[in-house]
């Protein structure tokens, strides 16, 4: 049975009846600024009097400062109330979001896994094929070729097996991209295996600043080019590639 979610919302807004004027301010910081660019500063008196044309354009724009505040703070409360009222209809609606896309990626997981197994089976299929078709060559060459051909077109079946871009009656396009993220469990044990990394050439990429600095982008960039090495784990991190349902 669905419940009904009740989100206090503003029935009337009622804006206020106000009027800015900041000429009187203006007024006073041009004629400051009149009397600055006049001053010369020659002797401890006019020194002093420098010192009074500052405190009063600092009194000047604290004036202008609390006016502001008092102005906008109708405003300030407003908002925050109307965003706090709409902020339940954007859980809501994450919500709903991710309990289907939690049983998208179930299904497509469980579907990846029969079409990867079919998928090796039209393999073993292949391979015996260019097996017989190999002992009919006369040469070397020509066996080897036909085996390299058959074994390049096997690897391919089984790369593209799976769940591909789906597209929906409402506009949507739906499949899944890879997300990796890198779980930091020992910052201190973490960066010298990064800096050891680096040092046996393996950069391929990878920024040291934003690793020591534990920026997302770098950690993610991190994972995914470990993971493409075969790396799932170093000193004080592990690495982790997940997909994502994504519609576009």
């Amino acid at each position: 049975m669905s419940k009904e979610v009740v989100v206090a919302t503003p029935k009337t807004v009622v804006i206020p009846d106000i009027q800015i004027d900041i000429v009187p301010f203006m007024d006073a910081a041009a004629n400051l600024i009149e009397q600055a660019d006049r001053a010369e500063i020659t002797d401890v008196e006019t020194y002093a009097k420098g010192g009074d044309l500052i405190k009063i354009a600092r009194v000047q724009a604290q004036k202008a400062e609390d006016l502001r505040k008092k102005v906008g703070a109708p405003f300030l409360k407003l908002t925050k109330f109307i965003n706090a009222g709409f902020k339940p209809v954007g859980v809501e609606f994450a919500k709903a979001q991710k309990t289907i896309a939690d049983k998208m990626s179930a299904w497509q997981r469980k579907e990846d896994a029969r079409l990867r197994k079919e998928a090796e089976k039209e393999r073993e299929a292949l391979e015996a094929e260019a097996i017989e078709r190999a002992l009919l060559e006369k040469t070397d060459e020509g066996q080897d070729e036909v085996l390299e051909v058959a074994a390049e077109a096997a690897e391919k079946v089984v790369g593209q097996a799976g769940v591909g871009l789906q597209r929906g009656d409402f506009g949507s396009s739906t499949g899944t991209r890879k997300v990796y993220s890198t779980n930091v469990l020992n910052q201190t044990d973490f960066l010298r295996a990064v800096i050891a990394h680096i040092d046996d050439g393996n950069r391929r990429g990878i920024e040291i600043g934003t690793l020591v600095e534990l920026r997302k982008s770098g950690l993610n960039s991190l994972a995914k080019s470990m993971l493409q090495q075969g790396v799932k784990k170093m000193p004080g991190a592990e690495f982790i590639g997940t997909d994502k349902i994504s519609v576009y």
